[in-house]
């Protein structure tokens, strides 16, 4: 009897030990495969790069998992990279180019690789692309890079893993790439919530049943794209009028009374960091600011358009932002319905970037922010993080998958990142400098966001002078004509 009680004890305790942690037989790490876009394969300065690359929160999540380098493959691009990479070289700031001549260092694996984003990726690139075609979704020349001429898409390639353990990146290039180029139009440059649903079921259900029919693993939301340095850089007041304490607004040509091609944006338009090579010749600034400049009175862009020969970003009106906000939380709504059903965690990556926005993150007495060039958290291009940066959001992906799958991986260890800039010596360090003025900020975009950084940089983002059928420019496909000069022609409208 005093046995047969000692054996229901045991059996007891084991069951309470099960009951107690029933997540921690489901995380292994064994195959952890990755699918997503430029922020998910260690993209950085605008450039794909070894050194990004090992960076990666993927990667650094994957070393934090107890996942050797071997067992976790990227398809790793050989220094200097492809970009051209910026290299910081004075705390002016300025800058130069790295060569633009990185090749990939290991295209002959016999396996596919885990990490499996590609920069430029959409939802329905994942699903459907397998070289490149030349035709959106497959207009990218990094598809071929990554699949190797398999055949096969990123989708089949994932499920012929078989991962233990999934996840879905950042899939947010249907937002970011209509708003960096400034042309945000529903249906057009914008696909609707069911399109989007359409790829992400695709992917979700058949990475579940290539996991034995219950997804094990994590999804990534989309942040508010909008509040990447990117767009918020650049304000659109470019003073304040003295006559009555009013705001001045940059100058557009949307929404102005009849003769004049040029009146103050809205409160709440954006102004694309890229803008600033136009700001720097005078175009949104009033003459009777800055009279010298040569194109003052003209107005900034509506939509991407191309000027003097180069292609640039339009500026995003208040009801564009809302747009892109709206369809933004419509996606993560699919995402979180869809992932969830198939058995997924889903990590709020907007609620990690509104934080660091707000909160910043301290670590030894140093402050990171998400402010362009001093904040530490985004690299120079002003939507991609940082080494730094990745490293946060690697280190946030440990803490979710601790508390929603029983592991005990150790945190990363920020130290390395504050102190070089990475995980190893060379890259520069956070807070090199203090935050820059407006001045600086559209000097350092109008010498950074040259015509073959930008055409890489959509190219990258799904963006390139022509989108799904949609020319980039102000309606007609024309090239605006300048106005010229003409002080009394603008007017600031209460």
């Amino acid at each position: 009897m005093k046995t047969m009680k000692n054996t229901l004890l045991v059996a007891l305790a084991l069951a309470l030990v099960v009951t107690a942690s029933p997540a921690a037989a489901q995380a292994d790490f064994t195959k952890f495969v990755v699918v997503g876009a430029s922020v998910d394969s260690g993209f950085i300065d605008s450039c794909w790069v070894k050194h990004g690359q090992t960076d990666s929160w993927p990667a650094i999540f994957a070393r934090q998992a107890g996942v050797t380098a071997a067992s976790f493959q990227q398809p790793i691009i050989g220094e200097p990279g492809l970009g051209p990479c910026q290299i910081l070289t004075s705390l002016a700031p300025t800058f130069s180019y790295a060569p633009n001549t990185g090749k990939p260092e290991n295209l002959t694996l016999p396996t596919p690789y885990n990490n499996l984003a590609i920069p430029g990726y959409l939802g329905a690139s994942v699903v459907n692309c397998v070289t490149n075609t030349g035709a959106v979704p497959c207009k990218n020349a990094l598809i071929d890079v990554v699949l190797r001429g398999s055949g096969a898409t990123v989708l089949q390639q994932a499920a012929s893993l078989k991962p233990t353990f999934f996840a879905v990146g950042v899939l947010g290039n249907e937002l970011l790439g209509p708003a960096t180029s400034g042309t945000a139009i529903d249906g057009v440059t914008l696909v609707s919530k069911e399109v989007y649903a359409a790829s992400y079921k695709t992917i979700v259900d058949t990475m579940k049943a290539a996991q034995g029919g219950t997804g094990k693993g994590i999804v990534m939301t989309i942040p508010d794209v909008t509040s990447l340095p990117y767009f918020t850089a650049v304000s659109p007041i470019l003073g304040i009028n003295p006559a009555d304490g009013k705001p001045i607004y940059v100058l557009g040509p949307t929404g102005c009374p009849p003769g004049y091609p040029a009146c103050p944006a809205p409160a709440g338009t954006i102004v694309p960091l890229p803008l600033g090579a136009l700001m720097k010749a005078g175009y949104g600034v009033p003459c009777a600011i800055a009279p010298t400049l040569p194109m003052c009175n003209n107005p900034l862009p509506d939509n991407g358009t191309v000027i003097g020969g180069a292609a640039v970003p339009g500026l995003l009106y208040p009801s564009e932002v809302a747009l892109l906000k709206i369809r933004g939380a419509e996606y993560n709504a699919q995402i979180s319905t869809l992932a969830q059903a198939d058995g997924y965690k889903v990590f709020d990556t907007s609620a990690l970037l509104v934080d660091i926005a707000a909160h910043g993150r301290e670590y030894a007495g140093m402050t990171l922010t998400s402010s362009y060039l001093s904040g530490g958290v985004f690299s120079y291009d002003g939507v991609h993080p940082s080494a730094t940066g990745y490293a946060i959001v690697a280190d946030a992906l440990v803490q979710f998958v601790n508390a929603n799958y029983g592991t005990n991986f150790p945190r990363v260890d920020m130290s390395s990142y504050l102190l070089n800039g990475n995980s190893s010596p060379g890259g520069f360090p956070t807070n090199a400098f203090g935050p820059p003025t407006q001045d600086e900020i559209v000097a350092f975009a109008a010498a950074y966001f040259t015509p073959e950084v930008l055409d890489h940089f959509w190219q990258t983002l799904g963006v390139s002078a022509q989108t799904d059928g949609v020319v980039l420019g102000d309606g007609d496909g024309e090239i605006p004509v300048p106005v010229a000069p003409r002080a009394p022609r603008v007017k600031f409208l209460d």
